[in-house]
């Protein structure tokens, strides 16, 4: 018998399938006819992208033990240097170009490269970061939970998601493929914790901390 839905597993799935909607739009090139909404769309994001790693905060609410924390602290990571990218190769490089052909000076847009390099440079600590903490906060969940068949396909489909986000941002179609398998990993994963543990993520004191 299935375990009754709750509003965390529907609340912990908004984000990515935010993200996959708005990776539909995304351009797959920055160009002078993108640069606006390029530089925008990056602007509307900064707010959705650490949500991500907020999820992983959300999942683990009221766990405890040096497991669980450690997926907390590179979820905090993940917050921080994929805010990065965001800014830099998101927001700066689109200012840049938008500037760039105002003024019709072609050559502004030579810094772009930098941008994007040191944007991606950050990033690769922060999907990295991103897929160990979906990794821990999996595996405690999985330990913990008496649902373990959900529990598995749902980490499953959340370290698929995390692993191609390693290099495919949200650009359609295999970055919007990334945020589909994150939503529906912490969907299950919050679905099937939420009756092993009470609450999502209660556990009891009686419990071995992991």
């Amino acid at each position: 018998m299935l375990p009754p839905l709750n509003r965390s597993a529907v609340g912990l799935a908004l984000a990515p399938l935010v993200l996959a909607a708005v990776g539909v739009t995304h351009p797959q090139d920055l160009t002078p006819d993108t640069a606006f909404y390029w530089h925008y769309m990056h602007v509307a994001l900064l707010p959705v992208f650490p949500l991500l790693g907020v999820n992983v905060w959300w999942l683990l609410a009221g766990v405890d033990g040096p497991l669980a924390w450690a997926a907390r602290v590179l979820a905090f990571l993940y917050v921080v240097f994929y805010g990065a990218l965001d800014v830099l190769a998101g927001i700066a490089t689109g200012v840049v170009m938008e500037r760039a052909t105002a003024e019709n000076s072609p050559q502004l847009t030579s810094v772009n490269g930098w941008l994007f390099g040191e944007g991606n440079d950050l990033s690769f600590v922060g999907v990295w970061a991103f897929l160990l903490a979906c990794a821990l906060a999996a595996g405690v969940l999985w330990i913990r939970t008496t649902r373990r068949d959900l529990t598995a396909v749902g980490g499953a489909l959340l370290l698929a998601g995390a692993a191609i986000f390693l290099q495919s941002h949200i650009y359609f179609p295999v970055g919007v493929a990334a945020m589909l398998l994150l939503a529906a990993g912490f969907f299950l994963l919050a679905w099937a914790a939420a009756p092993g543990l009470g609450r999502l993520g209660q556990v009891s004191s009686r419990e071995p901390r992991i």
